[in-house]
């Protein structure tokens, strides 16, 4: 059963409905899913959030992806089922069908078997999104190179970005155990669900490993990086200049986004909310950067985090104790309600048990609660583009924004 229900647009503030009305025309359609959880919280939020889907899925306009449906959908499923999300599978199974997904590969998704029957394209999006989404996080050089080849740097930036937003929102809809209505599942053709193991909400704890430590530094970027308007075509330059104006720089992350400039400024839209107007304490946003990176094996973001967090004010044991995964006797009890929720939608079956879901609720209420989920989206969708394309790890420029 869902966690948050709708939020009528006469219940927000008068200043606030202009987002509300935002959503519904950048969707052409009534608000909900994600976007139900986004407004329990930040209507403005919300409306950043549709802008950045919008790219990925144009509702029968003129498609702004350079990627085909057939692609995105096929994403949409494989990241759906790696991160056990029933409401976006239900969301875009119809989607993945109409697109020419076959039934038999669907099924195959959705009961974690052997895929069959895979074209050359689909086999190395399946190679390359797994490979990102499991393990240490990271694509085998012979698959990038072979994913490269086939899309060009735009098209395989839209691609992890096609993956990195769908993992962005999934944290938010399982935090919150979002269910279609009975509207929207009469709206579709019948289809199997996809079923989460209730009982594998928690994973084994990643005790006293050290994921960064005795490794080499990443020496570069896989792809390349677009560092001024001169690098850009004329009729692109002004999204550095959007980017500048949110950050004040162009930060590495955004060298890599830049090589498909529309999807760089509205991650840049997104990413000034979380970073610059969260209701988040510093505390707690550093927090929840730290527990992502380490989750995600991104030492670039790691780094950036550590930074963060130092001038937060959080002691040097809690962050060890996030990297290791032993407890700080430092930790505050609000800082372990969210540490537990955000190590619950990150490991296991990526829901968060009602006991741990009520502590955070009941420490930090739910506004913030939805902004913790929204904000460890957001780093791992970053975590995704900063692995896939091995941007370089360097000590952090305090003066400097990371992400």
């Amino acid at each position: 059963m869902s966690r948050l229900f709708p939020i009528d647009r006469d219940q927000l503030p008068v200043e606030q409905r202009r987002f509300h009305d935002a959503v519904m025309a950048i969707r052409r359609r009534p608000v909900s899913g994600p976007f139900i959880v986004l407004m329990n919280s930040s209507p403005d939020l919300a409306a950043r959030f549709a802008h950045l889907g919008h790219y990925f899925h144009s509702r029968g306009q003129a498609d702004e992806s350079i990627l085909s449906l057939r692609v995105r959908t096929f994403v949409a499923l494989l990241g759906s089922r790696a991160l056990d999300v029933p409401y976006e599978w239900s969301a875009w199974v119809g989607w993945a069908i109409e697109a020419g997904v076959p039934q038999d590969t669907i099924d195959a998704i959705r009961e974690r078997g052997q895929l069959p029957n895979l074209t050359r394209e689909d086999a190395l999006v399946h190679d390359f999104c797994t490979q990102l989404m499991s393990a240490k996080h990271r694509v085998s050089d012979t698959t990038y190179q072979s994913a490269l080849d086939h899309f060009g740097a735009q098209g395989l930036v839209e691609l992890v970005m096609t993956l990195g937003y769908f993992a962005m929102i999934a944290f938010p809809l399982n935090a919150f155990e979002m269910e279609m209505s009975a509207a929207q599942i009469a709206m579709r053709k019948p289809y199997a669900p996809l079923l989460v193991n209730p009982d594998s909400n928690a994973s084994e704890p990643r005790t006293g490993v050290r994921p960064f430590a005795n490794q080499p530094r990443q020496t570069g970027s896989r792809i390349p990086m677009i560092t001024r308007q001169a690098d850009l075509k004329p009729d692109n330059q002004h999204f550095v200049d959007r980017i500048i104006r949110t950050r004040g720089c162009i930060a590495p992350v955004f060298q890599i986004l830049l090589n498909t400039p529309d999807v760089a400024d509205r991650v840049a839209n997104v990413g000034a909310f979380v970073l610059y107007e969260s209701i988040l304490s510093p505390q707690i946003k550093s927090l929840v950067w730290l527990i992502t990176a380490r989750e995600f094996d991104c030492e670039y973001e790691w780094d950036a985090a550590v930074a963060d967090a130092r001038n937060a004010g959080i002691a040097e044991e809690s962050i060890d104790g996030i990297l290791t995964d032993v407890a700080s006797p430092g930790v505050s009890e609000d800082q372990q309600a969210v540490i537990a929720f955000c190590h619950e939608l990150t490991r296991g079956n990526h829901h968060v048990s009602a006991a741990t879901y009520r502590a955070a609720v009941g420490r930090l209420g739910v506004a913030p609660t939805v902004q913790i989920a929204a904000t460890l989206g957001y780093f791992a969708m970053m975590a995704f583009v900063l692995n896939a394309f091995d941007v370089q790890a360097e000590i952090p420029d305090e003066s400097r924004p990371a992400l």
